[in-house]
């Protein structure tokens, strides 16, 4: 099998994922998961029943997810581990437009996060780096079909390295947005590094103080799970972000271990 490049598979499966988020007429079904070891934890938690346990080695696994989506949505850990269910979603989400920000694929987020993306894409706009929304909210079954486009595209090992599994993704909860330049017709996945444009460094450097954090920086894929991704940042809210900018750490890490190591 000829194996694309990245930027490549990105381009061939944005036509899916558009017709996914849209309300494509059937979702196709994800293959069976390749069966892999079980998760390894450092250290071994049976040692000190005390001791919350450390960051897990990503692995593909799909344990159920800790707490209530809608109260625990800040701290809720969903990786290649942990999952949400395909009945889970939060009790209400509200179109970003009603923040003042553009979607053409009509993204919707938890009503929690509208304030601070209002004032996220204020700050933006007068910053000369207006940014927009490309998508937000995605169901199980949305989440379902967009990884069965990349593993169409690819196969199965390799887009589990780029798009989370059904269950697995942060957009579930409804806090997660994939944002783009305003105006801008390229989706950031085409770019070879969105992060390099205007609004990608202005997220990358600003972005926390409203709220909202990347989840997967580069050069940390051993840790976050995933491919680098410089257009995805999810909503936790200006306290835990501040946190999680200040420690230095990855969201993965520091919210596993400030609030589900324990578990």
């Amino acid at each position: 099998m000829t194996h694309l490049s990245r930027r490549d598979l990105l381009r061939a499966a944005a036509s899916a994922t558009g017709a996914a988020l849209l309300g494509a007429a059937a979702v196709r079904a994800v293959p069976p998961p390749v069966p892999l070891p079980p998760v390894t934890w450092l250290p071994d938690p049976s040692a000190d029943p005390g001791v919350a346990r450390a960051l897990p080695v990503c692995r593909f696994r799909d344990e159920p997810a800790l707490g209530d989506i809608d109260e625990d949505w800040a701290t809720m850990v969903l990786d290649t581990i942990v999952a949400l269910g395909p009945r889970d979603r939060p009790r209400r989400l509200v179109s970003v437009r009603k923040a003042g920000i553009s979607s053409e694929l009509g993204a919707r987020i938890i009503p929690a996060a509208i304030d601070d993306l209002r004032a996220l894409h204020d700050a933006s706009v007068d910053a000369g780096a207006e940014i927009a929304v490309r998508t937000a909210y995605r169901s199980y079954a949305q989440q379902a079909s967009v990884f069965s486009s990349w593993v169409a595209q690819s196969d199965e090992r390799h887009a589990r390295t780029v798009s989370a599994r059904p269950g697995h993704s942060e957009h579930q909860l409804g806090t997660a947005i994939d944002v783009t330049g305003a105006g801008d017709p390229m989706a950031p996945w085409q770019y070879d590094d969105w992060g390099t444009t205007t609004p990608g460094r202005w997220m990358a450097r600003e972005a926390w103080r409203f709220g909202f954090v990347l989840s997967y920086p580069p050069g940390m894929t051993d840790e976050t799970c995933y491919a680098y991704e410089p257009w995805h940042f999810r909503y936790v809210g200006p306290e835990i972000a501040a946190a999680i900018h200040d420690s230095g750490l990855t969201p993965r890490r520091y919210l596993w271990e400030t609030y589900q190591g324990g578990r």
